[in-house]
């Protein structure tokens, strides 16, 4: 454990007590293409599954409209993936590539409003049909202008969607600027406009990865994966309310997903 992670879970000892009363299945991401379930009521990896078909995945989400897993590979095509025996099926390919560079975190996300795959890395920012693979270019990724952090270079390097249960009327954005170590709002997601929200309160260390889970009551949960924890993060401060060492996999989680209580 780190002495990040340490001090991280150190902040939120009390509320490790209070488990939720729910219980979904994380997918995390880690290595080439390797899925792993996570328990999040325990942090415990209960599965693991190799997706089938592809050389290496950027990313993976849940897509509600269609109740579905999809993936993008690294040659950017978008493929439905069962999570529980790792078989694919092609979707789409991407008509418009996004220039990723090395090393640089890249972010699969599913927007369940308009059913549409938010697609970034760096300050590029694509919007894309998954069904067809069209891809709209969008505006960069920037401050709001009044934020207390608009001199600061973004780095974003997770996002994640609210109320992703069905087709919702509406949803919002949010994003981890490691850079700042804080969650953000992407305001206005196709102009690439992001505020501050709150302080994470620790340094985050290697990949990280977010997910908003949603219950069919409209309730929704924001898990982040970090420092070898995964985390409840409050969507309205940033504050972490819960955090537990994930067990069961010494390999970093590069992306996350939740699957809907069943």
């Amino acid at each position: 454990m780190t002495r990040t992670l340490a001090l991280l879970l150190a902040t939120v000892a009390a509320p490790i007590l209070a488990a939720p009363a729910f219980a979904e299945t994380a997918v995390g991401l880690t290595g080439d293409r390797t899925l792993v379930l996570i328990d999040t009521a325990t942090a415990a990896v209960t599965g693991t599954v190799e997706v089938q078909g592809v050389a290496r995945l950027h990313g993976i989400d849940y897509r509600p409209g269609t109740m579905t897993v999809i993936g993008v590979t690294e040659g950017q095509a978008i493929v439905a993936i069962d999570p529980m025996t790792g078989a694919t099926a092609p979707l789409s390919s991407m008509t418009t590539m996004l220039a990723i560079a090395e090393g640089d975190p890249v972010i699969v996300d599913v927007n369940p409003a308009a059913d549409r795959l938010r697609f970034m890395s760096g300050t590029t920012n694509h919007r894309i049909n998954m069904d067809t693979g069209e891809v709209t270019v969008d505006g960069a990724l920037n401050w709001d202008a009044t934020d207390a952090n608009a001199k600061a270079g973004l780095m974003v390097a997770a996002a994640a969607y609210t109320n992703s249960y069905g087709k919702p009327e509406k949803t919002q954005m949010f994003n981890i600027d490691t850079g700042l170590s804080a969650l953000l709002q992407q305001t206005a997601p196709n102009d690439g406009t992001n505020k501050t929200i709150g302080m994470i309160g620790a340094r985050l260390e290697g990949p990280v990865a977010l997910d908003v889970a949603t219950m069919a009551d409209g309730t929704n949960t924001a898990w982040l994966v970090a420092n070898g924890g995964l985390h409840r993060v409050d969507l309205a401060t940033g504050a972490l309310t819960q955090s537990r060492s994930i067990t069961g996999t010494d390999q970093p989680i590069r992306d996350l997903t939740i699957l809907p209580a069943m």
